[in-house]
Parts: structure tokens; sequence; C-alpha cells
């Protein structure tokens, strides 16, 4: 039984007039997934998420961006046991973007461990190209009802 307790960032964009999020390449695990990190026990879900995109964009708190106050979503699940036949158990806060200035937006989009996905490719657990997204994504993607969020 493994646990995870951490925050993840949405950021939502429309390509060719479908809703599209940004997914991160996370080499541990070499598939895509939200932006994110796993929270220590003496940080808010908030500073978690903060501190991860300080380190691994290199964006400066309330000069590059600023994120929500409050989560859009706090989800807590256990997914069903896998291969190995332990189960998995996740508390997540889902923050969004309140500000993200134009450069800070364009660094995001010009890392090549980055990359926008659609619905269908979470769903099919994979992108157009066949790089692998997690399957965490779409069990975020269902809870949080993030087909109908709005940008």
């Amino acid at each position: 039984m493994s646990n995870f307790v951490g925050a993840f960032i949405l950021f939502q964009t429309t390509i060719e007039g479908k809703p599209h999020w940004l997914v991160h390449w996370n080499y541990e695990r070499q598939e895509f997934m939200l932006p994110g990190e796993r929270k220590r026990p003496y940080e808010t879900f908030q500073h978690c998420l903060i501190s991860e995109l300080e380190k691994s964009f290199e964006l400066a708190p309330f000069e590059d961006f600023i994120i929500t106050r409050e989560p859009l979503a706090h989800l807590a699940f256990t997914l069903k046991p896998n291969a190995d036949n332990t189960s998995e158990h996740y508390i997540v806060e889902l923050f969004d973007f309140q500000e993200l200035n134009s450069s800070a937006r364009e660094q995001l989009e010009k890392d090549l461990r980055n990359r926008w996905v659609n619905e269908l490719e979470i769903e099919a657990n994979s992108t157009s190209d066949d790089f692998p997204i997690s399957e965490l994504l779409g069990t975020l993607y269902h809870k949080a009802n993030l087909a109908n969020r709005l940008s």
C-alpha cells in the first residue's frame, strides 16, 4: 500500500476549439502528469505546489505567477490494487493559476518536458505520438469534473 498526499496545478487552454491541459514529463515514472509534488508534513498543499513551480520551472512566486488561494478541488480516494496487489491512497488538492505573466506562460510552453493534452489523450492514457499519460490524471480528470471546468 502506498500513500500520496500532494498538490497539482491545472493549466488549461483551448486549442482548435477543444480544452487542453498542460502536463509535465515525470522521469521517475516515465509518463506525463499534471505538474505537482508530494506534500511534506510541515507545508500546506499550496506551499508544496509553489515550491515545485519554483524548483522545476524556475518561476518566481508573486513575480511570475500567483496560484489560487483556495483549491479548485480537494480529493481523497483509493485506486484499485494494481498488478502487485497493492492499493494506492491519495489526498490531492488541485489549484489553478490566479495570475500567470506572459513570459512565464511562454517559458512553460517552450519547456520540452511539457505538453498540451486533450480529453481523448487523457482517456487513452497516451499522447497522440504514443507517450504514456498517467492513469492518475484520468482519475483526477473524472473526479474533479475537468471536462465541465471553465478556464
